[in-house]
Protein backbone atom coordinates (compact mmCIF):
# COMPACT_ATOMS: atom_id res chain seq x y z
CA UNK A 1 0.00 0.00 0.00
CA UNK A 2 2.95 2.09 0.57
CA UNK A 3 4.06 2.28 -3.20
CA UNK A 4 0.36 2.86 -4.27
CA UNK A 5 0.15 6.02 -3.06
CA UNK A 6 3.35 7.98 -5.17
CA UNK A 7 2.33 6.06 -8.35
CA UNK A 8 -0.69 7.06 -7.99
CA UNK A 9 0.31 10.96 -7.80
CA UNK A 10 2.39 10.75 -10.51
CA UNK A 11 0.18 9.74 -12.77
CA UNK A 12 -2.35 12.43 -11.47
CA UNK A 13 0.87 15.25 -11.72
CA UNK A 14 1.49 13.15 -15.21
CA UNK A 15 -2.00 13.68 -16.36
CA UNK A 16 -2.45 17.11 -15.23
CA UNK A 17 0.78 18.46 -16.98
CA UNK A 18 -0.54 17.31 -20.46
CA UNK A 19 -1.71 19.54 -22.95
CA UNK A 20 -5.45 18.78 -23.89
CA UNK A 21 -5.10 18.66 -27.86
CA UNK A 22 -8.62 19.35 -29.53
CA UNK A 23 -7.96 17.22 -33.23
CA UNK A 24 -9.38 18.92 -36.63
CA UNK A 25 -12.24 18.15 -38.01
CA UNK A 26 -13.02 16.73 -42.12
CA UNK A 27 -16.33 17.81 -44.14
CA UNK A 28 -16.24 16.27 -47.40
CA UNK A 29 -17.71 17.90 -50.61
CA UNK A 30 -20.34 17.17 -51.80
CA UNK A 31 -21.93 16.58 -48.44
CA UNK A 32 -22.55 12.39 -47.97
CA UNK A 33 -19.59 12.43 -50.44
CA UNK A 34 -21.24 10.86 -53.58
CA UNK A 35 -20.12 11.85 -56.68
CA UNK A 36 -21.17 10.25 -60.09
CA UNK A 37 -19.28 10.06 -63.51
CA UNK A 38 -18.93 7.98 -66.73
CA UNK A 39 -16.49 5.40 -66.98
CA UNK A 40 -13.32 6.24 -68.73
CA UNK A 41 -14.23 9.55 -66.50
CA UNK A 42 -12.60 11.62 -64.10
CA UNK A 43 -14.16 12.68 -60.52
CA UNK A 44 -12.95 13.80 -56.97
CA UNK A 45 -13.99 15.33 -53.52
CA UNK A 46 -13.80 18.53 -52.30
CA UNK A 47 -12.91 19.43 -48.48
CA UNK A 48 -12.85 21.88 -45.36
CA UNK A 49 -10.93 20.85 -42.67
CA UNK A 50 -11.56 22.86 -39.17
CA UNK A 51 -8.93 23.16 -36.79
CA UNK A 52 -10.56 22.73 -33.47
CA UNK A 53 -7.48 24.52 -31.08
CA UNK A 54 -7.08 28.11 -31.92
CA UNK A 55 -3.55 27.78 -29.81
CA UNK A 56 -2.01 25.37 -32.51
CA UNK A 57 -1.61 25.31 -36.35
CA UNK A 58 -2.39 22.24 -38.59
CA UNK A 59 -0.68 21.37 -41.74
CA UNK A 60 -2.45 18.92 -44.32
CA UNK A 61 0.10 16.49 -45.28
CA UNK A 62 -1.44 14.68 -48.52
CA UNK A 63 -4.83 12.50 -49.35
CA UNK A 64 -5.46 9.10 -50.08
CA UNK A 65 -8.81 6.70 -50.64
CA UNK A 66 -8.94 3.04 -48.94
CA UNK A 67 -12.03 0.28 -49.02
CA UNK A 68 -12.57 -0.44 -52.62
CA UNK A 69 -11.27 2.93 -54.30
CA UNK A 70 -8.14 2.16 -53.32
CA UNK A 71 -7.85 -1.59 -54.88
CA UNK A 72 -6.83 -0.23 -58.40
CA UNK A 73 -9.78 -2.80 -60.18
CA UNK A 74 -12.03 0.61 -60.67
CA UNK A 75 -9.56 2.76 -61.25
CA UNK A 76 -7.09 5.34 -59.51
CA UNK A 77 -6.77 8.06 -56.96
CA UNK A 78 -4.61 11.13 -57.13
CA UNK A 79 -3.54 13.02 -54.08
CA UNK A 80 -4.03 16.66 -54.66
CA UNK A 81 -2.77 18.20 -51.46
CA UNK A 82 0.60 16.87 -50.94
CA UNK A 83 1.73 19.19 -53.91
CA UNK A 84 0.72 22.31 -52.17
CA UNK A 85 1.57 23.57 -48.55
CA UNK A 86 -1.99 23.95 -46.65
CA UNK A 87 -1.59 25.52 -43.42
CA UNK A 88 -4.32 26.32 -41.05
CA UNK A 89 -3.74 29.59 -38.96
CA UNK A 90 -4.64 29.78 -35.64
CA UNK A 91 -4.36 33.25 -35.42
CA UNK A 92 -5.82 35.33 -38.47
CA UNK A 93 -8.72 32.63 -39.78
CA UNK A 94 -11.51 33.74 -37.28
CA UNK A 95 -13.33 30.05 -38.19
CA UNK A 96 -9.77 28.18 -37.92
CA UNK A 97 -11.03 26.64 -41.16
CA UNK A 98 -9.52 25.99 -44.79
CA UNK A 99 -12.83 27.02 -45.88
CA UNK A 100 -14.60 25.07 -48.73
CA UNK A 101 -12.20 24.11 -51.21
CA UNK A 102 -14.19 22.30 -54.08
CA UNK A 103 -12.77 19.50 -56.69
CA UNK A 104 -11.93 21.08 -59.92
CA UNK A 105 -10.32 18.27 -62.06
CA UNK A 106 -6.53 18.82 -63.21
CA UNK A 107 -5.92 21.37 -60.89
CA UNK A 108 -4.38 21.43 -56.94
CA UNK A 109 -8.03 22.34 -55.90
CA UNK A 110 -9.68 19.56 -53.83
CA UNK A 111 -8.28 16.24 -52.28
CA UNK A 112 -7.60 14.55 -55.28
CA UNK A 113 -9.26 12.87 -58.05
CA UNK A 114 -10.50 9.21 -59.21
CA UNK A 115 -9.59 8.28 -62.41
CA UNK A 116 -12.55 5.48 -63.43
CA UNK A 117 -11.65 2.63 -65.86
CA UNK A 118 -12.98 2.64 -69.35
CA UNK A 119 -14.20 -0.69 -68.32
CA UNK A 120 -16.06 -0.12 -65.45
CA UNK A 121 -19.67 -0.86 -65.94
CA UNK A 122 -22.63 1.06 -65.67
CA UNK A 123 -24.41 1.38 -62.08
CA UNK A 124 -21.40 0.41 -60.16
CA UNK A 125 -20.72 1.94 -57.29
CA UNK A 126 -16.90 2.40 -56.09
CA UNK A 127 -17.18 2.46 -51.95
CA UNK A 128 -14.29 3.56 -49.74
CA UNK A 129 -12.88 6.30 -47.64
CA UNK A 130 -11.05 9.56 -48.75
CA UNK A 131 -8.46 10.33 -45.61
CA UNK A 132 -6.08 13.21 -45.00
CA UNK A 133 -2.97 13.23 -42.70
CA UNK A 134 -2.01 16.04 -40.99
CA UNK A 135 0.85 17.49 -38.46
CA UNK A 136 -0.02 20.11 -35.21
CA UNK A 137 1.97 22.32 -34.86
CA UNK A 138 2.71 24.77 -31.77
CA UNK A 139 4.15 27.31 -33.53
CA UNK A 140 3.27 28.85 -37.40
CA UNK A 141 5.14 26.96 -40.11
CA UNK A 142 5.06 29.48 -42.41
CA UNK A 143 7.33 31.47 -39.93
CA UNK A 144 10.55 32.33 -40.38
CA UNK A 145 12.21 30.80 -37.01
CA UNK A 146 9.26 28.00 -36.97
CA UNK A 147 11.02 25.12 -34.59
CA UNK A 148 10.30 21.95 -35.87
CA UNK A 149 10.17 20.42 -32.32
CA UNK A 150 7.29 22.45 -31.91
CA UNK A 151 5.56 19.13 -33.12
CA UNK A 152 2.51 18.76 -31.07
CA UNK A 153 0.82 15.60 -32.83
CA UNK A 154 -0.39 14.45 -36.02
CA UNK A 155 -3.35 11.75 -37.30
CA UNK A 156 -5.54 11.37 -40.47
CA UNK A 157 -9.47 12.93 -40.83
CA UNK A 158 -11.54 10.67 -43.12
CA UNK A 159 -14.95 10.66 -44.30
CA UNK A 160 -17.03 8.06 -46.52
CA UNK A 161 -17.18 8.26 -49.93
CA UNK A 162 -18.85 6.65 -52.99
CA UNK A 163 -18.48 6.99 -57.17
CA UNK A 164 -21.85 5.97 -58.68
CA UNK A 165 -20.35 4.90 -62.09
CA UNK A 166 -23.06 5.39 -65.55
CA UNK A 167 -22.55 4.76 -68.87
CA UNK A 168 -24.53 7.42 -70.43
CA UNK A 169 -22.83 8.30 -73.73
CA UNK A 170 -21.49 11.68 -74.38
CA UNK A 171 -24.35 14.10 -77.18
CA UNK A 172 -22.00 14.51 -79.44
CA UNK A 173 -20.34 11.12 -79.97
CA UNK A 174 -24.37 10.15 -80.62
CA UNK A 175 -24.88 12.76 -82.91
CA UNK A 176 -21.44 11.89 -84.86
CA UNK A 177 -23.40 8.12 -84.64
CA UNK A 178 -26.40 8.75 -86.19
CA UNK A 179 -24.92 10.78 -88.59
CA UNK A 180 -22.83 8.07 -89.81
CA UNK A 181 -25.81 5.27 -90.02
CA UNK A 182 -27.18 7.74 -91.43
CA UNK A 183 -24.73 8.06 -94.18
CA UNK A 184 -24.40 4.37 -94.57
CA UNK A 185 -28.43 3.87 -94.84
CA UNK A 186 -28.22 6.51 -98.21
CA UNK A 187 -25.55 5.00 -99.69
CA UNK A 188 -27.20 1.55 -99.30
CA UNK A 189 -30.56 3.15 -100.45
CA UNK A 190 -28.81 5.10 -103.92
CA UNK A 191 -26.97 1.65 -104.74
CA UNK A 192 -30.20 -0.16 -104.22
CA UNK A 193 -32.36 2.61 -106.76
CA UNK A 194 -29.11 2.18 -109.15
CA UNK A 195 -29.68 -1.49 -109.72
CA UNK A 196 -33.49 -1.06 -109.63
CA UNK A 197 -32.70 0.94 -112.68
CA UNK A 198 -30.49 -1.19 -114.83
Amino acid sequence: MRCAIPILFLVVLFATSMEAVTLPTFAIIPSGGTVSGNSGGVVGWGYDVTDNDPADWVVLNDSYVSGSLAAGTYGTYMDYIVSEFIVIDSNTDPIFSTGDVPFDAGTTSGTGEFDIAAFVPPDTKITGDVNIDYDVFSQDPNSPSFDPSSFVTSGTVSAAAEVDVNTVPEPASMLLGGAGSLMLALAAWRRRNRLALT
